[in-house]
């Protein structure tokens, strides 16, 4: 078999990846232990999210297949965040799993150069020319090119209260051979830990006693290639008390969390249920979400009490919720404990600085989530096959997309936790909008050969209407007279004289769509709804873009100011808990050395640059 490019893995990365890697033309193999557990969602079964619903955006403009998926198996749409600016809007969408998985795999199987291989790689022996992959049934899979993404199997480990066994989730096995492999290539591996929570039968529910959470009246689509998609279900929310949290705390002796026995580091920002009970003992609850697994399973996500406190422990915490206090539980929840690689060891390709050609993607570069596994698969597949076209390398920037954000802090910063994506991480963040990841990326995607000629085409007309939109928005002129009931009923002020329609679609209690349909303004032929919330934040955010541009020059100019000494990071206001920490283990003299560290987000820089500004205390 001539093979280009394989891909190692059958999860999010390795989906994003394989199918990268194909559609810009080189024969390429994924290879994965099971067919079946293709696109498996190990814990929530949920895409999407604030910021890592833009991420899926990004994908899906760059011709990926997330989008596609979670419109096609999702069950509840709901945007976030939708109190705040479109700038923090995130698309989620909860997924019917078993169908989500289902999908992936018939994409992939009829995908375009493309071809599948069941077996476990053990081995990944460079070659003179490439690679020889070994798998422990004896085959070897020969490529110019290998992308690593074997998520949380690499050395994978499950924790139960005081039981412990090999597995990269449960029931499956863990890939034994691949750290051996990285390790023996020359990559360092560090131990991190992820978790999942307990599953409930939906019958043994009192929904009565839980508050309904209901999708959005009018959904939003992830891809472009979606026309509608709706909501089938209703999730719920309930919450812990403080009988939950004792009957929790009785297990604390036996949690591998506090016992010492999982070395790995969690995600700060997903605690289990026991680390939040111990970290904030003065809070009397905590939200739980109730979110159905799919339509076809009976089977109940609790998003928020993900667990590895013994099955009893946990039993009995459950059922000191009114809601859930005849609840059968299906499977109790767990800890994962697998093997990272330091993602510094990495290019901005993702390419390997110690083997070239070898790519690492996903979990094993030391991320959380399905939505940053699946970026950094799509950019190590096609960065892959690039390689081997020898073309010019795909380099997402901080400025054009979070795609770009991630891949930076991944192989720039000492990460010492599994990294997630956050707005705040974006310093352009007002630009790197949902409804704009087309304009920021389509284009780059179709010179890469990511993009078919379809979703080419599609944007280019896209393109023009909102131009078209713009500018008969910056021409027409509205009169007092019409605009008074309609300023009046938003509490906007009213104008002396005429204004133009963009002026008033400026104002921040104006929706763009509202504008459009009460003075009969004309929306050119196919601009959907994306494509005029993408012309409202454009115009909206305009004097903001400037005033982070202006923010940004700031930081430059001052980077190589001195801070004060001897300064109390720790009591330093306004500044997130997660900077201080940084700030306080490193002690940087500059704003640029603070700048560098991870956790120090753009916002926090804005009041450190107030420490240096200050007059010194006398």
């Amino acid at each position: 078999m001539e093979i280009d490019v394989l891909v190692i893995g059958g999860g999010h990365a390795a989906i994003e990846a394989a199918s990268a890697s194909a559609r810009i033309g080189c024969p390429t193999v994924l290879a994965t232990q099971s067919l079946a557990a293709i696109g498996r969602m190990s814990c929530n079964p949920a895409i999407g999210g604030v910021a890592k619903g833009q991420l899926v955006r990004e994908i899906d403009a760059l011709g990926g297949l997330m989008g596609r998926a979670a419109d096609a198996c999702g069950i509840h749409f709901r945007m976030l965040n939708t109190s705040r600016g479109a700038a923090v809007w995130g698309p989620r969408a909860q997924q019917d799993m078993d169908q989500y998985s289902l999908w992936m795999r018939q994409a992939l199987e009829t995908h375009p150069g493309l071809s599948l291989v069941e077996g476990e790689v053990e081995h990944i022996q460079p070659l003179p020319v490439g690679f020889a992959c070994h798998l422990t049934d004896g085959r070897i899979l020969r490529s110019a090119k290998v992308v690593v993404t074997t998520g949380t199997f690499a050395g994978g480990k499950l924790f139960r209260g005081e039981e412990a066994w090999e597995g990269g989730r449960i029931g499956e096995a863990p890939a034994r051979g691949i750290s051996t492999a990285l390790e023996g290539l020359g990559h360092r591996l560090r131990r991190l830990k992820t978790g999942t929570p307990a599953r409930l039968r939906a019958g043994t529910i009192d929904w009565s006693l839980a508050e309904p959470q209901p999708g959005d009246l009018d959904p939003w689509a992830f891809s472009t290639f979606t026309k509608r998609v709706e909501n089938k279900v209703v999730c719920h929310i309930v919450r812990t008390n403080q009988r939950v949290h004792d009957k929790l705390r009785e297990g604390f002796s036996k949690s591998p969390l506090f016992t010492g026995v999982i070395q790995g580091t969690g995600p700060r920002y997903c605690p289990s249920i026991e680390d939040k009970v111990a970290r904030f003992a003065s809070r009397d609850s905590h939200q739980l979400f109730l979110e159905p697994e799919g339509l076809g399973n009976d089977r109940v996500y609790i998003n928020g009490f993900s667990s590895s406190l013994p099955a009893q422990t946990q039993d009995a915490a459950l059922r000191e919720i009114p809601a859930l206090a005849g609840c059968e539980v299906i499977r109790y929840g767990y800890a994962v404990e697998y093997d990272a690689i330091e993602g510094r060891s990495l290019h901005p390709t993702l390419e390997s600085r110690l083997v070239p050609g070898l790519y690492v993607a996903g979990q094993t570069c030391g991320t959380s989530g399905y939505e940053e596994a699946a970026a950094q698969g799509l950019v190590a597949g096609a960065n892959a096959a690039l390689a081997c076209q020898k073309r010019e390398p795909f380099l997402a920037d901080r400025a054009s997309s979070y795609i770009g954000v991630m891949v930076d802090d991944l192989t720039s910063l000492d990460l010492v936790e599994p990294y997630r994506l956050f707005t705040s991480r974006a310093e352009y963040r007002l630009h790197l909008r949902h409804d704009n990841a087309e304009e920021r990326l389509t284009e780059v995607g179709w010179k890469l050969g990511l993009v078919s000629s379809e979703q080419w085409l599609r944007f280019d007309q896209s393109k023009r209407e909102r131009a078209a939109l713009t500018s008969q928005l910056e021409t027409v002129k509205l009169s007092v007279e019409v605009l008074r009931p309609f300023l009046y009923e938003r509490g906007e002020s009213i104008p002396t004289q005429p204004i133009r329609a963009i002026e008033v679609a400026r104002r921040s209690q104006v929706d763009l769509a509202g504008l459009l349909r009460a003075f009969a303004l004309e929306i050119p032929h196919g601009l959907d709804r994306l494509g005029v919330q993408a012309v409202e934040s454009a115009i909206r955010y305009e004097s903001f873009f400037q005033r982070e541009q202006r923010d940004l020059e700031r930081v430059r100019r001052m980077a190589t100011s001195l801070f004060p000494d001897g300064i109390d990071w720790m009591a330093v206001e306004g500044v997130s808990i997660e900077a201080r920490e940084a700030l306080a283990k490193t002690r940087p003299l500059t704003v640029a050395e603070a700048a560098k560290l991870p956790g120090v987000r753009q916002g926090d820089l804005s009041v450190l640059l107030l420490l240096i500004s200050l007059p010194p205390k006398s």
